[in-house]
């Protein structure tokens, strides 16, 4: 379904560019710019869905697939600036500049693709965060949490692109990795990405949890494949589970994705909140006040629902960090808690802005691995 949810917009905004191109410049109306138009945007599409078939030459297809969808964006909204621009020459008898604009429109469209498919396919960063608990056992101050979430292998992250991510978080030699959420997009590469998350090295099993994704795909293959790794991979849904730590004991809760019945991932707002609060009291069941809990939700709006029952510390993903940001602002914001680290009385969340993606463009919010330290503070 991911793949769809790009390719097919993919396409109708290769058609609509298309259809305007020759209403706008001369030079566009001439068969040879068509042409080449056309064979191009039919070259990348078919490239596009041949990715898993592809082997070795599949970077270069995603390359090009990414760059398209760039340059289609560009497109839409350079398009209208220009074309008001080139009507403005027109009047004002200034054709001998309009004729330059095909040129500098071509420019602005390919540099722009070019600059927002390097910056999806950038390398990722690891964001390092001190988390300070009230009260923290001293045992687990210093405590080492890596949270990996939205990897969306599939056509555009891959295996190498995960083991990437695993050599990253051993060499940060952490107690414990978590996976919170969308880890796969292509339920066929489902079984290697486990077994490459069983190459961590921290000493505690690996936790993981089910995000969105997971629940739109196919859901009984992925439960049936998880439990087959659990000797190394733990999946919670509502469920907690403790660890020992020296002396100091750590509940892990990790929570379901409150899904539409209808099979979407979105819920009305008051709807969503009636099955977090549900989920909540299934996870945090036999849990008591003062314990030392961290909670697992691949939606970060859980983390009201998991500080009311206690948990210090919330991990989320889900919102890619806006994915795309100008001057360090959202184009699109519609969660309240969106990347970083917030804070709630004495209880924290910090939302991954997630290590891959589903639609293959990033600007201004890199790929990250979050590592959480927690630290000890004497309880106000």
């Amino acid at each position: 379904m991911s793949f769809l949810t790009v390719f097919i917009p993919s396409l109708v905004l290769t058609v609509i560019i298309g259809a305007f191109l020759p209403l706008t410049w001369r030079v566009a109306r001439a068969p040879w710019a068509l042409a080449a138009f056309w064979g191009i945007a039919l070259l990348v599409h078919m490239a596009w869905l041949a990715v898993p078939h592809l082997g070795a030459f599949a970077p270069v297809a995603r390359w090009l697939a990414i760059m398209w969808l760039a340059g289609m964006l560009s497109a839409l909204m350079l398009l209208i600036p220009f074309a008001l621009l080139n009507s403005f020459l027109h009047r004002r008898k200034l054709e001998y500049i309009s004729a330059y604009l095909p040129i500098i429109y071509l420019s602005c469209f390919l540099l722009a693709g070019v600059i927002l498919s390097l910056t999806s396919t950038a390398s990722f960063v690891v964001r390092q965060e001190d988390i300070r608990v009230p009260a923290l056992p001293s045992d687990l101050d210093g405590f080492r949490i890596a949270n990996l979430g939205d990897v969306h292998i599939g056509r555009f992250i891959d295996a190498k692109e995960l083991s990437r991510a695993i050599e990253t978080i051993n060499e940060q030699h952490v107690d414990l990795l978590v996976v919170t959420g969308d880890l796969v997009d292509d339920v066929t590469q489902f079984e290697s990405a486990l077994r490459i998350l069983e190459r961590s090295n921290a000493p505690y099993k690996t936790v993981a949890i089910l995000g969105n994704h997971e629940e739109m795909g196919d859901l009984p293959k992925i439960l049936s494949t998880y439990n087959q790794h659990r000797a190394r991979i733990i999946l919670l849904v509502n469920q907690n589970i403790a660890i020992t730590h020296g002396g100091a004991t750590l509940h892990i809760v990790g929570v379901d994705y409150p899904m539409n019945p209808k099979g979407r991932h979105k819920l009305p707002r008051p709807e969503q909140n009636a099955a977090m609060s549900a989920q909540a009291d299934a996870a945090f069941t036999g849990l008591v006040e003062g314990e030392t809990i961290l909670a697992l939700s691949h939606h970060p709006a859980f983390f009201p629902f998991a500080a009311a029952h206690g948990a210090q510390l919330t991990l989320a993903s889900h919102t890619h960090g806006g994915q795309l940001r100008l001057f360090g602002r959202p184009l699109i914001d519609v969660y309240p808690y969106l990347q970083g680290l917030y804070r709630r009385e004495d209880s924290y969340l910090d939302v991954s802005a997630g290590f891959g993606h589903w639609l293959p463009i990033r600007f201004g919010v890199p790929r990250e691995i979050v590592i959480v330290t927690l630290r000890s503070e004497p309880k106000r």
